[in-house]
């Protein structure tokens, strides 16, 4: 077979070039990301850094209806975000049950961000596994990476005045000690 042509070969080098050079960039923007993570935050609650502006919500209901921030004024939250093949996003969804109701007196919601999924996957899911919080859609995939979050499940708590107070990434034992007490303290302003 004859070599290639000197301009292919160089249209291919130049195109391994700007391959190696995207590879790179991503691989930087991941670590940074990860850099950018305050550490206490994998694995329990951390505080959202002071300054960092809240990053603003948009999510479809399950009715359709287009749900931001503003929907949920004056009531403390858990923002959490989710997918139904997430295996420690369902085991999230009883303690976050069991949060609605201990906090109840408080008016404390949790909404949960569906990542990606089809409706009717996410309806399904919520047949299986009762959740009495607001299922939220974000077809687009564009919230959670809005908010900062990099993987399955991150969840954020916003207290009545709609400021975000702890933010975590991964599951968390929300009934435990730690997460109580914190909790209890952004429920109490």
């Amino acid at each position: 077979m004859a070599p290639a042509p000197l301009h292919r070969r160089r249209c291919l080098q130049q195109l391994g070039g700007a391959a190696a050079w995207l590879s790179a960039t991503l691989a930087a923007r991941q670590v940074q990301a990860a850099q950018d993570l305050d550490p206490r935050a994998l694995g329990h609650l951390a505080p959202w850094p002071p300054g960092k502006p809240r990053p603003e919500l948009k999510a479809l209901a399950l009715d359709g209806q287009l749900r931001s921030l503003a929907d949920y004024a004056g009531a403390p939250l858990i923002l959490n975000f989710w997918a139904s093949y997430c295996a420690p996003c369902r085991l999230e969804m009883a303690q976050f049950n069991r949060l609605l109701e201990q906090y109840r007196p408080q008016s404390l919601r949790v909404l949960a961000v569906n990542h990606g999924e089809m409706p009717a996957r996410v309806l399904q899911f919520l047949q299986t596994v009762p959740f009495h919080g607001e299922a939220l859609l974000d077809r687009s995939q564009t919230q959670l990476p809005a908010w900062g979050g990099i993987a399955l499940p991150t969840s954020f708590v916003l207290d009545a005045q709609g400021q975000v107070r702890l933010w975590h990434v991964g599951e968390i034992d929300w009934l435990g000690p730690r997460a109580q007490a914190q909790l209890a303290a952004v429920l109490r302003g």
